[in-house]
């Protein structure tokens, strides 16, 4: 029996770990297999020369609501969340201009918080500003009936029915499709959007004490003392099948058999290879391919000899930056364009221990194709550090070395494997435009009896990456131990 368990997790990124410690809690015998050394999956923790963090710039964890205090608070731990706040400084560069910079301190609630983020646009006349302000006071004030109305509306379409929108107000909210939806304002669900920026909007977001790796941990941990069991090193090459139902997973070296088997690596990676297209309709199978995924995320790290980053988080933004389906498609080509944001985190800003003392790292890098092996990552590189010089020239003379460059080939190799040509490489993952967002985001209970999906694709909403896939972890976990109650009820498994 050492081998045979109620369900089997395959990945331990955020929804994994999320849903298999919530699965051990509830009193199945559960299995996480991760096929890295290390659990976490794209929110794995690194520790290089004493410098921690993680491999891309992650923050944005709200402290007083959101999935992240639901699944901590569920799992009896929320103690153990300890999220620390920050600074957050927006950089923000007119046509023909200088960088201006405005910053939110932490624990200071700003009067106008749109006064900063005008000025920094250069909107003098009064018409602008008001145009402007009606945008964003639509946006926040909708309620959750209006937002469900808009999961089949893109960014585009909604600024394309609202007449006279200033240009700065269309850039703002086109980059956020790549900042907070990780897609293009062409095809990112409004309702996704705002549904972020109302949550950022009523409350402060902070970074976790010892990063996002910690939280992995303490997820783990729940798994253990609840009975269940992690294995690393152990890539699920097959999830097996018989009669039309699940029963278990083979690795390289083991079969662990189970009648439930939930995938937190990817919905394409998993219909596709794992199980196969033959257990599945030719329709699903369709389906399943043509799902958008979102775009790839590249950067490095800086390494400093002395703390000169004062803020925890930049976000560098030009009415120009946003990536859109044109530019995304030039990019293939490996043609770069002339503006790009940029996004940064410095761990030790929030935790002095994410830092040997006295030196300072920043995570700092900009979206790309998903492609693994898209051709415009070395460009991209080059243009993160000339608008760095540009940026901060007073940090140039302590960089000590640039390195982990990373992208969609690493994305691919910890969290989802290629099966499809182009993708892979997705920063957040599937799912995050028009038609998969919201009523219409894919089920995360497959058509095969037993297998179930958990992360970024299926089972969350409305959220960041990182949120989205622990909200998938907690509403897939309460389907799944429903599902195996429900199947007790009838048959002995």
């Amino acid at each position: 029996m050492e081998d045979n368990y109620d369900v089997i997790v395959i990945g331990s990124g955020l929804g994994g770990s999320v849903c298999a410690a919530l699965l051990a809690k509830a009193g199945m015998r559960t299995l996480l297999l991760e096929k890295n050394n290390r659990p976490g999956g794209k929110a794995m923790g690194i520790s290089v020369n004493g410098f921690r963090g993680e491999m891309w710039p992650t923050f944005g964890i709200p402290m007083h609501r959101g999935p992240f205090i639901d699944a901590f608070r569920a799992l009896g731990i929320e103690s153990k969340l300890d999220i620390r706040p920050g600074s957050f400084a927006m950089m923000y560069r007119r046509k023909g201009g200088n960088w201006t910079t405005y910053v939110d301190p932490p624990g200071k609630p700003v009067q106008d918080p749109t006064a900063n983020l005008f000025d920094s646009w250069g909107l003098d006349d009064p018409k602008e500003r008001e145009a402007c302000l009606t945008v964003l006071a639509e946006i926040f004030m909708m309620t959750p009936e209006q937002l469900d109305q808009l999961d089949d509306v893109s960014v585009q379409q909604w600024l394309d029915e609202r007449k006279d929108v200033p240009p700065p107000i269309r850039g703002f909210l086109a980059t956020h499709s790549n900042l907070m939806a990780t897609g293009v304002y062409e095809l990112v669900s409004m309702s996704e959007i705002a549904r972020v920026m109302q949550i950022f909007a009523g409350g402060e977001t902070g970074y976790p004490r010892g990063g996002y790796g910690r939280l992995i941990d303490e997820l783990i941990e729940v798994l253990r003392v609840h009975g269940g069991k992690l294995l690393t090193g152990a890539r699920v090459e097959k999830i097996t099948v018989e009669e039309g139902r699940v029963t278990g997973v083979a690795t390289k070296d083991k079969a662990f058999k189970a009648p439930i088997v939930v995938s937190n690596a990817g919905i394409q990676p998993t219909v596709l290879k794992l199980v196969g297209r033959e257990h599945f309709d030719r329709s699903y199978v369709g389906y399943v391919i043509d799902i958008v995924p979102s775009l790839g995320f590249t950067n490095m790290r800086y390494i400093f000899s002395q703390p000169v980053m004062k803020h925890g988080v930049y976000v560098a933004t030009t009415e120009d930056t946003y990536l859109d389906i044109e530019r995304l498609d030039r990019m293939r080509d490996g043609i770069i364009p002339d503006e790009i944001a940029l996004d940064g985190v410095v761990p030790s800003h929030f935790d002095p221990d994410m830092a040997p003392p006295g030196k300072q790292m920043l995570n700092l890098g900009t979206w790309c194709t998903p492609d693994p092996s898209g051709k415009e990552l070395k460009a991209l590189h080059k243009k993160i550090n000339d608008l760095f010089v540009e940026m901060f020239p007073e940090a140039v003379s302590h960089i000590e070395r640039i390195e982990g460059h990373v992208g969609p080939a690493e994305v691919s190799s910890l969290s989802r494997d290629q099966v499809l040509p182009g993708v892979g490489g997705e920063a957040a993952g599937l799912a995050v435009t028009v038609g998969y967002c919201g009523k219409n985001k894919p089920k995360p209970k497959s058509p095969l009896p037993g297998l179930f999906f958990v992360g970024h694709d299926a089972g969350g909403a409305g959220y960041l990456a990182t949120h989205q896939a622990v909200s998938s972890g907690m509403n897939v976990a309460q389907l799944v131990h429903f599902y195996w109650l429900e199947r007790r009820s009838v048959v002995r498994i």
